[in-house]
């Protein structure tokens, strides 16, 4: 029996350990870098890909063209981005500004992937209404609540000190809001012995991500748009809240109790008044307890058994 494929960008970046993890709950599938695959396209030519494999999938769609481009047949992809099949993904707001589409992504890579797993769903709904035709099915997300798990001793006098506000992702996107909403807040705080604020741009593995949200109080989200928010799975499986724009799955995520923290919204105003009321001492311990609730949440509905099975049905056909 033919086996399948999965390409994936590099080892170190979350679609890197999402790939693996999907071959450990998939024993027929070989995954591949980019890297890799330009070595072996390079050495043996994509012809030798198409044949030996019954499924060839694309970790995203940016992916999913890299490949489609060098000749390489690709059956399916995740899609965790607006970014490849948009014209202003930079200042696009998901919570409320129309989408501008690419047109040339939709004519010349869409109609060639026979199924598309959006990660949320409003994203999955956008590439159905632009590509009526294509197969789009909404897979979701994952995290690994074993590694991303709340501290085992939990600081006692945590109420006493400033309120940690931690911030995650890549500063140079414009889309991540650091300029305009981050560090406006940081700014604007900076005086305060209250409030401390702490990024983490590049400085912490995946696997020591974990340190960092023990380390802080509430996450910070400003992001224009999200194909998913991996930082909000991953802090919430942490029990930590997050305070976020409202893009991706972030308030699917959350515990009800928790949606004030989700405000569609890029104004910093409104976000200091929300961290202004938490930084109160008095309310340390309601926001803990949100952070506890958001875990449950976590474990219910969002670990890796929950979801992996929508993946591989959706990209695999199993």
């Amino acid at each position: 029996m033919k086996k399948d494929l999965m390409i994936y960008d590099v080892d170190w970046w979350i679609l890197g350990k999402h790939a693996k993890i999907l071959q450990q709950h998939h024993p027929a599938l070989d995954i591949i870098s980019a890297r890799e695959l330009d070595d072996y396209l390079l050495a043996y030519g994509s012809e030798s890909l198409n044949s030996k494999y019954r499924v060839i999938s694309a970790m995203c769609l940016g992916l999913a063209a890299y490949a489609l481009f060098r000749n390489l047949r690709i059956d399916s992809s995740a899609a965790v981005s607006y970014y490849y099949f948009s014209r202003n993904y930079d200042t696009f707001r998901e919570w409320s500004d129309p989408l501008i589409p690419d047109p040339e992504f939709l004519r010349l890579v869409i109609p060639r992937i026979s199924r598309i797993g959006g990660m949320n769903r409003k994203l999955t709904e956008t590439i159905k209404q632009l590509a009526p035709s294509a197969s789009v099915e909404y897979v979701g997300h994952f995290v690994d609540h074993y590694l991303f798990r709340p501290e085992i001793n939990i600081a006692m006098d945590r109420a006493e000190r400033p309120l940690v506000i931690g911030w995650a992702g890549d500063k140079a996107k414009k889309s991540k809001n650091y300029a305009s909403l981050y560090e406006p807040l940081r700014n604007h705080f900076e005086s305060d012995p209250e409030v401390e604020f702490k990024d983490t741009p590049g400085l912490y593995a995946y696997e020591q991500m974990p340190m960092f949200y023990h380390s802080i109080d509430l996450l910070l989200i400003t992001s224009a748009n999200e194909g998913g928010g991996a930082p909000a799975l991953e802090a919430y499986a942490c029990g930590k809240p997050v305070l976020s724009t409202d893009v991706g799955y972030v308030k699917e995520a959350a515990h009800p109790d928790a949606h004030g923290l989700i405000l569609r919204s890029d104004d910093p105003v409104d976000y200091m008044n929300v961290i202004n009321f938490y930084k109160d001492k008095s309310r340390r311990q309601n926001l803990q307890e949100l952070g506890f609730k958001c875990r449950e949440r976590i474990e219910a509905n969002w670990t890796i058994e929950n979801a992996v099975g929508r993946w591989l049905e959706v990209l695999f056909g199993i």
